[in-house]
Parts: structure tokens; C-alpha cells; sequence
């Protein structure tokens, strides 16, 4: 998938239907829809019916006044005087009133009832269509959500976490916009569009000629606003993800931000970003401040026309006045849906840009998936064997070279190495956090990449340099990766990580709440509820990234001394830089530049006097110095 940041935000109208198409299949398996669909046909057609009533009441005025009786009238108006004069004649009758007197009353209360059942078939759309679109709007960002957790590591080595944040956040957000206001508007305004001209062609025909002449004007002036919007929206959709990318990192990296005193830069970096995004929106402002008023102009230039001739024709006796009423006030709706395109076309451009950040995501291609019919690892032995692995994060640079590497049940490998060497690359093969690019990794002699992943993980058990604590209970983060674990088990893995005692003195005990990230929490007790929470889980292959390396030497000792009973009968990697924590290492890989310098137990690499044995002396003289220090 090509940078997310870096798009051409004029979209093919091919691949803008098939998102819209995309789009809409989140919300159509719900019968509300289809029930708002009938609501917004019903009222639209009772929004037709009030000018006729209308311009039906000016006409039976204006006729009585002159002496006459019910006047004679054609098209929609005729239609709603066929409907109400059978029911005035019937009141007439009754309250012994005059038929055009209960044909006005008629007729008014007619005025008042449409108007009323449109407010509250107004209201049920509304409310239908907003359960609707937050439906929709659930299960897009829930797929998206599910798409991330599922996206290989390669893809977040690529991309931005604020770009990624503000896909699941404010594109969501749009698309629920356009779902809740924008479809109801295409739906309505389009139907209305078409009654309003078969309304306006039965009142009179050369007319509603004179409205189509402007008609085009206006059509032009607001599909160009639309195509010129769109471009600048997908420029706003960019920068907004800038800015909340720039608000994650430097709210994560706050303690260094603060520490190197880089406040007043980072002020003025974010300013930039923040000046960037206002001019974006200025410009579309811009746009709407001149497109949107000349769309006013034209409209307003036809009615005068209409006025004109329309008044001709009231003069001349070939219209009714009450006809020229009618026809305004089906102009005026009309203008309605037209000027409504350039705003449904402008949120239709903010949705489907919002749609192809999240489809680009969501059709990310993975490059650590299951392969068709992936075998179900139920239980492994733990023998690993890298055979002739090489590996490059960029398809181009080998970061590992030619990688052989067998390690047996029962074995503690341990690998050594300058940073950059390639030691964490190799761990993150055995999960298939990636894929090697040449060679193969097998355990229990199956190529890893025939197992499914998910049941090659639950065998797995790694505990970082940097461990991740989430933001819940002590209980919660040692249980993380175990449905269902009880106390006395999440007690048994925090004693043997060293950590209980600490836990224990806690007013709340094992139900303290951490700060993001475990940021009330010491490096060192973060590294043993993560040590607790892979004890717990008890699988059969242990990774241990530097995990001792925020601790005290004591503490290494003792955390050690319990990991001990543990990697019997169990594949355990080490990676570390502390030579003391590995010296009973059945296995010890000492990795220069990608490749594998130096291997054997720890006393064959003393007998070789090589690079392992340089950095045991060089260690081995720190620690007497510090022993010396302290007793001093």
C-alpha cells in the first residue's frame, strides 16, 4: 500500500462509487432505513401539496371577491379541489354555510394538517435515520478498528499513529454525518426535484421553460464549487491528521519534549501545522463565499423573469393569481434542492475522502496472514531451527545474513550483540511478527509459516525491553493474555516475577489502577508484572528481550533465580547485554552486522578469547569497580 499521507486527493469516480457503494452496504441490512425511505417519499409528496392548497385558498378568495363561486382551475391545484369540494359541499350542507366558506375552511385546515404531519414525519426520519447512521458508523469503526489490531508490524513501521487516530476518529465521524444528514437530503432533494418540475410543468409549461433557461447557470456554478471543494477537503482530511499526529507524539514524548527544554520549539512546529490547516479551510471558505452567493444571484434573477412574465399572464387572464403563487413557492422549493447540491456534493466529497482513508486501510494488504488451510498448532515440543535466514525490513538491506540456528526443548539460547546487530530482529521472527525474506523457520520441523498464526502465538510467550502496560489494574495487565485467571494463580506469577510484595503493599493491591503506560509505575516493576503476565500464561517458548535490564543487579538475581524452574523442558531465547544473567546458558549466540560471529556455551567463547570474551572482561572489570565503589 503506497504512504497514507501521500495521496492524490482527485479520486476516480470509479473508485468513489465503489466506496459509496462500500459504504452504504453498513447501513442498508436495516429495516429503519427502508422505513426512513417511505417516511422522506411520504412527506415530500405533502410538501408538493401545500403550495396547490395554498395558491387553491388565493384563487377561492380572489374569485368570491369578484362574485364568482368555486373557481376553475387545472393541474395539481384542480386535483386538490376535486379531493376537498365533495367534503365542503358535505359541511355546507350541514352547518348550512356557503360552499366557498367551507371549502376555505377546508382548505385551511388542510394547510395546517400537512404542515403539521410533515413536522412529525420530519421528526420519525430524523430520528429513524440517526439510529441508522450510528449503526452504520459503529460497525465501520469497529471494522477498522479489528483491521488495525489485525494489520502486520511492517504496516505501523510505515505509518503515523496520529494519521491512523484520526481515521478511526474524524473519518468515522464524517461518514456518520453524511449517513445521518447527507443521504436524507439525496433522497429528498432528488424526489422533490422531480415533483417540483412535474408540478410546475401542470400549473404552466412556458414558465416552468423560463426556470430551466437559469436552471443550468445553477447546476454549473455548484458542481464546480463541488469539484473544487473536493480537492481542498481532502487537503483539510490530510492536515488534520498532521495535527493529531503531532499531538500524539509530542504528548507521548512529554518528558522529553520538557527535558531537553523543547517546549517553545515544538510551540512553534505545532503553530506551523495549526497555520497550515487554517489556510486550507480559508480557502475553502473562500470558495463558498463565492460560489454560494452567485448561485443566490441566478436564482433570484429568475424569479424576477417569472415575476415578470407570470404577472403578464395573471393581467391577461391566462393564469390564475393563485396559480403565480403556487409556482413561486414551487420555485422556492425548488431552489431549495438546487442550492442544497453544492452543500450535499461538498459533504459527499468530505465522505467518500473519509471512505478511502479508511478503505485504504481496511484493504491494507497484510503481509503476515494465514495461508489457506494453515495447520492449528494444539501443542508444540519447542524445537526451533533457523535454516539458512535472511531477512530485510525494506526488501532492500538485510538486517540478518545467512542465520542458522537450532535450538531443542529444554534449551536456553542466548543472544548477544552490538545494537544494530540484529538481535530483536531474530526474536521477532519466531511469532511471525514478520517474515523471513529468504530461508525458513520450522518448530517442531513445520515451516511457521504453514501454522496458523494465531495458534503459533498462544505457544509464545515475550516479555520486551520496553514492556507495555495498559491503563487498568495490576490484576488486569499480569492477566492480560489469560480468559478467566484466577487470584491465586495471578499471585503464584507475580511471586516468582519478584513483584507480589510490592503489589501487596499497594492500599489497593493487586486492583491499583496504573497511569497510561504504567507511567506510575518504576521501569523495573513494569518489567516484572510483564515477566508475571508470560509466567502466567505459562507457554512453551520463552522470549526475553533485555526484560532484565531496568532492574537492579540483586533484583536481576533474583528474578533469575525464579525464571530458572521455568525454563526446564521450555525453548527460552535471551536477549541481553548483562553477561551474568547468561552464563548458564545452554547456548549462547554472540550476532556482528546480521550475522552469526561467534556461538557455543560460555566457556567454549572464553577459550576463544574473541568478541564475547572482550565484553565478559570489560563487564566483569565494571562490576568489581562498582563492587568497590560500594564498599567504600
Amino acid at each position: 500500500m503506497d504512504d497514507l499521507e501521500k495521496r492524490n486527493p482527485k479520486m476516480s469516480w470509479r473508485k468513489t462509487f465503489r466506496n459509496i457503494k462500500r459504504l452504504l452496504g453498513y447501513i442498508t441490512p436495516y429495516w429503519q432505513l427502508k422505513v426512513t425511505i417511505g417516511l422522506i417519499i411520504i412527506s415530500t409528496l405533502l410538501e408538493i401539496i401545500s403550495p396547490s392548497i395554498i395558491g387553491g385558498v388565493i384563487d377561492l378568495v380572489s374569485s368570491v371577491k369578484s362574485g364568482g363561486s368555486v373557481p376553475k382551475v387545472e393541474g395539481l391545484e384542480a386535483f386538490i379541489y376535486n379531493i376537498f369540494t365533495p367534503l365542503a359541499y358535505s359541511l355546507s350542507s350541514i352547518f348550512r354555510v356557503d360552499v366557498t366558506f367551507a371549502l376555505l375552511g377546508v382548505l385551511s385546515v388542510a394547510i395546517v394538517s400537512v404542515a403539521s404531519l410533515i413536522g412529525v414525519l420530519n421528526y420519525l426520519q430524523r430520528y429513524l435515520l440517526a439510529y441508522v447512521s450510528q449503526k452504520g458508523s459503529f460497525e465501520i469503526r469497529n471494522d477498522l478498528y479489528n483491521s488495525l489490531l489485525e494489520q502486520s508490524f511492517s504496516f505501523y513501521d510505515r505509518e503515523r499513529t496520529g494519521q491512523l487516530m484520526a481515521r478511526v476518529t474524524g473519518d468515522v465521524d464524517e461518514i456518520q454525518r453524511f449517513f445521518g444528514f447527507g443521504l436524507n437530503q439525496v433522497i429528498a432533494s432528488t424526489l422533490l426535484f422531480a415533483l417540483v418540475f412535474l408540478s410546475m410543468f401542470s400549473i404552466e409549461v412556458r414558465l416552468t421553460l423560463i426556470t430551466l433557461i437559469f436552471l443550468p447557470m445553477i447546476l454549473y456554478t455548484t458542481f464546480k464549487f463541488a469539484s473544487e471543494i473536493g480537492i481542498i477537503i481532502a487537503k483539510i482530511r490530510n492536515q488534520f491528521g498532521v495535527l493529531t499526529s503531532e499531538v500524539q507524539e509530542n504528548l507521548m514524548g512529554v518528558r522529553v519534549v520538557r527535558g531537553f527544554a523543547r517546549e517553545r520549539y515544538e510551540e512553534e512546529k505545532f503553530r506551523k501545522e495549526c497555520e497550515k490547516y487554517f489556510s486550507i479551510n480559508i480557502e475553502a471558505v473562500k470558495k463558498r463565499a463565492f460560489y454560494l452567493p452567485l448561485a443566490t444571484f441566478i436564482s433570484s434573477l429568475s424569479v424576477v423573469f417569472i415575476i415578470l412574465y407570470g404577472g403578464s399572464q395573471v393581467i391577461s387572464r391566462a393564469l390564475t393569481i393563485g396559480s403565480l403563487v403556487a409556482f413561486y413557492y414551487y420555485v422556492a422549493r425548488l431552489t431549495g434542492p438546487v442550492r442544497m447540491v453544492g452543500f450535499i456534493t461538498a459533504m459527499f466529497q468530505r465522505a467518500t475522502a473519509a471512505a478511502d482513508r479508511i478503505f485504504e486501510v481496511m484493504d491494507a494488504r497484510q503481509d503476515i496472514e494465514d495461508k489457506e488451510g494453515a495447520l492449528e498448532l494444539e501443542s508444540v515440543e519447542g524445537k526451533i531451527i533457523f535454516k539458512n535466514v535472511w531477512f530485510s525490513y525494506d526488501g532492500k538491506n538485510m538486517v540478518l545474513k545467512n542465520i542458522n540456528l537450532e535450538a531443542k526443548p529444554g534449551d536456553t539460547v542466548a543472544i548477544l550483540g552490538a545494537a544494530g546487530s540484529g538481535k530483536s530482529s531474530i526474536i521477532n521472527l519466531i511469532p511471525r511478527f514478520y517474515d523471513v525474506t529468504h530461508g525458513s523457520i520450522t518448530i517442531d520441523g513445520i515451516d511457521i509459516r504453514d501454522v496458523a498464526v494465531e495458534s503459533l502465538r498462544r505457544h509464545i510467550g515475550t516479555v520486551r525491553q520496553d514492556p507495555f502496560i495498559f491503563s487498568k489494574t495490576i490484576k488486569e495487565n499480569i492477566a492480560y493474555g489469560i480468559e478467566n485467571a484466577r487470584q491465586e494463580d495471578i499471585e503464584a506469577a507475580a511471586k516468582r516475577a519478584q513483584i507480589h510484595d510490592f503489589i501487596a503493599s499497594l492500599p489497593k493491591g493487586y486492583d491499583t489502577l496504573v497511569g497510561e503506560r504504567g507511567v506510575t509505575l518504576s521501569g523495573g516493576q513494569k518489567q516484572r508484572i510483564a515477566i508475571a503476565r508470560v509466567l502466567l500464561k505459562n507457554p512453551k517458548i520463552l522470549i526475553l528481550d533485555d526484560s532484565t535490564s531496568s532492574v537492579d543487579v540483586e533484583t536481576e538475581y533474583e528474578i533469575q533465580s525464579a525464571l530458572e524452574e521455568l525454563f526446564v523442558n521450555r525453548t527460552t531465547f535471551i536477549i541481553t547485554q548483562r553477561l551474568s544473567s547468561i552464563r548458564k546458558a545452554k547456548y549462547i549466540v554472540v550476532l556482528d552486522k546480521g550475522e552469526i560471529v561467534e556461538e557455543g556455551t560460555h566457556e567454549e567463547l572464553i577459550a576463544k578469547k574473541g568478541i564475547y570474551y572482550r565484553l565478559y572482561q570489560t563487564q566483569l572489570a565494571a562490576n568489581v569497580k562498582e563492587e568497590r565503589r560500594r564498599a567504600s
